[in-house]
């Protein structure tokens, strides 16, 4: 159901390994998304991949929400940075709930998922480029946190899929 770096332990259960594999992880079902949508799929296709797209985005969100911020403003003692990611996470949210509201067949559906795209691409350049270095030089546990972040994120997508059937 989801791609290799979404299921997997990864090679390396270091935190940002993991949160970064899981960006790229959805980078790559975004952009399959574009092709099928510049290619004129079926709705069918196109939805069940922008379900996939939002599971995936909703448990990683719920184990940065959940593990990584937390850690990370404790250890950076930035509050603005942490609040700032929040609200991204929010803005994404709300994409989400909108696409699942409607169907491949309406005509504001692919423009929603390309919205989603960018507004993804933005958090992740901001993330990896500034949150990233700054909770590397903290100190952290980066392997104890990273497990933590995929247990998280594995039961999340466990419960979507749970709710799906």
């Amino acid at each position: 159901m989801f791609p290799e770096p979404f299921m997997a332990s990864h090679a390396s259960s270091h935190a940002l390994a993991v949160l970064a594999g899981d960006h790229k992880a959805v980078s790559q079902l975004l952009a399959e998304f574009d092709e099928l949508a510049s290619d004129g799929a079926d709705a069918g296709e196109r939805n069940a991949l922008a379900r996939q797209i939002c599971d995936a985005l909703t448990a990683h969100a719920v184990a940065e929400e959940g593990v990584f911020y937390p850690a990370a403003r404790e250890a950076l003692q930035d509050d603005d940075f942490i609040d700032d990611a929040l609200a991204e996470h929010d803005s994404v949210r709300a994409l989400i709930e909108q696409i699942e509201t409607l169907d491949a067949s309406d005509e504001r559906f692919d423009a929603l998922v390309i919205m989603l795209a960018r507004a993804v691409a933005e958090h992740v350049k901001q993330e990896e480029g500034d949150l990233f270095p700054r909770v590397e030089a903290a100190g952290l546990d980066m392997q104890r946190l990273g497990e933590r972040i995929i247990r998280q994120r594995d039961e999340t997508l466990r419960l979507l899929a749970q709710e799906a059937v």
